[in-house]
């Protein structure tokens, strides 16, 4: 298969659009904890061990609630968390309002409120768990699972920037788990914190390199840091595990192309497409992929690939598309796609899209070298919309290319003619850019002309249009030395033809 030359100027618009249209990866959503990060047997083992206490970081209990919390454990051991529940509660009841009036009332230790919350917590009293919690670390401010456990609450919640500061006291008061780490970072990337997120997965994922969450989370950190090549490692541990994940296979494509390898970004597209999970939007970028590798046949594929499963035709982007294929000097691949797209979409295109769809197909006669073509291509895009500047602009443009070309000079200065017209109407535009372009293609056109004097003022108009171009200033002056040079040449031959006539008129009145 052989390939037309493809200008560096247009590969380099291909590869900016190509990385413009990846997903985007700064905005990434906030980390979501599944809900099975609180169904796993360790999670289960965990939080019913935790009903025990510490006697470094946790509160002491005395000699009754010792005795409470040994029922208890014949409960928890039988998973009865509703009788185990009531029987706290019956406790707390008879210790706060005895109901014999010899014994001193008085309240219990921040350990069994704490117990309390676990229960709550596993029966899913959210509200209640979290005021227990919470009261148990205002009692006992270094309850070290307090701490995690009231993070876990939050977390549940998905209100991580409440988790956090727990999450941080309880491994500053030494706890080290992974899940405890896994969340942080959760907490930490959804404050935009990357590189201390990525930390805390790293810490996560080595205690626990099977759980998914942490995987996820730490992928995500290192594609927000930029970290691609470590990124795509991580994924494809993820998609070995779940290969219908189609999601992850886009975000390892990203980074494949933020690598720049894009054709291994083309094979994680194929792939998708291939299982039948490619949607619209990964086949157009797997079309961008193939434009960008100066293979417009496997990209035309891929575009109308993606305009057949598409449920309503995006106009917009198959225009782009279109483009795309021009730019690698692909017309007749170009026509093809806007043909199917004219087909697919029928009466359903509106004015503004007809108008592109003529522009482009302007762009695609002018690059096929039928300028007459393109200009009624033009005239059609014009008649849609008078108004629109840069479609004049473009038509005048073409009106000087079809002057250069005449071999008739009447027919060249007809369209010089029809060029200068369309120019005028709009270098007064209120569009900035619209009249930047008329001044300046129209300043060149009558360069080419040799009409120096006349493009002058419109050259001076498009540099204050746009300050600071630097070729544009020095084109400026150049003009306007052959200005000079042209009006002192017309000068002396005026001189000139003045003193020959009096010269000749000397000598007939001697005769």
């Amino acid at each position: 298969m052989t390939f037309r030359k493809t200008s560096r100027k247009s590969m380099r618009l291909i590869s900016t659009l190509l990385l413009t249209a990846v997903t985007p990866i700064h905005g990434v959503e906030p980390m979501k904890i599944s809900p099975s990060q609180f169904r796993t047997k360790e999670f289960k083992a965990n939080f019913v061990g935790s009903y025990g206490f510490l006697p470094k970081v946790e509160p002491k209990v005395d000699n009754e609630e010792a005795q409470v919390l040994a029922e208890l454990s014949e409960y928890l051991s039988g998973s009865q968390f509703k009788a185990a529940e009531q029987r706290l509660l019956r406790f707390i009841k008879e210790r706060r309002n005895p109901t014999d009036p010899e014994t001193e009332s008085k309240d219990v230790s921040a350990a069994l409120i704490f117990t309390l919350g676990n229960l709550y917590l596993q029966s899913g009293r959210l509200a209640d768990a979290e005021q227990s919690y919470q009261i148990a670390i205002d009692r006992h401010p270094a309850y070290r699972r307090a701490h995690k456990n009231l993070a876990l609450v939050y977390a549940k919640q998905s209100k991580m920037e409440l988790a956090k500061p727990h999450l941080e006291k309880a491994i500053e008061l030494g706890q080290s788990d992974a899940q405890t780490f896994g969340l942080l970072g959760a907490a930490l990337l959804n404050e935009g914190k990357h590189l201390a997120a990525e930390a805390a997965y790293r810490h996560a994922y080595l205690l626990n390199p099977n759980e998914r969450d942490w995987q996820l989370g730490l992928t995500q950190a290192l594609v927000n840091e930029e970290k691609w090549s470590e990124a795509a490692v991580m994924i494809q541990s993820l998609v070995d595990a779940q290969s219908d994940a189609a999601d992850l296979w886009r975000m390892q494509a990203n980074c494949y192309i933020q690598m720049g390898q894009e054709l291994r970004a083309a094979e994680n597209y194929e792939i998708l497409r291939l299982k039948g999970l490619a949607d619209e939007r990964d086949l157009n970028q797997l079309g961008d992929v193939y434009s960008q590798q100066k293979q417009p046949l496997l990209a035309l594929g891929a575009y109308l690939s993606a305009m057949k499963i598409s449920k309503t035709v995006e106009v917009k982007r198959s225009l782009t598309a279109a483009g795309y294929l021009l730019s690698l000097d692909a017309p007749a691949e170009a026509t093809r796609l806007i043909d199917e797209l004219e087909e697919r979409a029928g009466d359903n295109l509106t004015s503004v899209q007809k108008r592109d769809v003529f522009l482009i197909r302007g762009d695609i006669a002018r690059a096929a070298g039928k300028l007459e073509a393109a200009g009624e291509q033009l005239r059609q895009a014009l008649a849609l919309d008078e108004t629109d500047g840069a479609t004049r602009v473009r038509l005048a443009r073409l009106y000087g290319e079809l002057a250069e070309e005449q071999d008739e000079p009447g027919r060249a200065g007809h369209y010089q003619v029809e060029a200068a017209t369309m120019f005028r109407t709009v270098i007064n535009s209120p569009d900035a850019k619209v009249s930047y372009e008329a001044n300046l293609r129209f300043g060149q056109l009558l360069f080419k002309d040799r009409r120096f004097t006349e493009a002058v003022p419109l050259l001076e108009a498009a540099t204050r249009l746009k300050p600071g171009n630097k070729s544009l200033e020095q084109f400026l002056r150049r003009v306007k030395r052959a200005s000079e040079r042209q009006e002192a040449k017309k000068e002396r031959e005026r001189l000139e033809r003045e003193a020959a006539l009096e010269a000749a008129k000397k000598t007939a009145l001697e005769k």
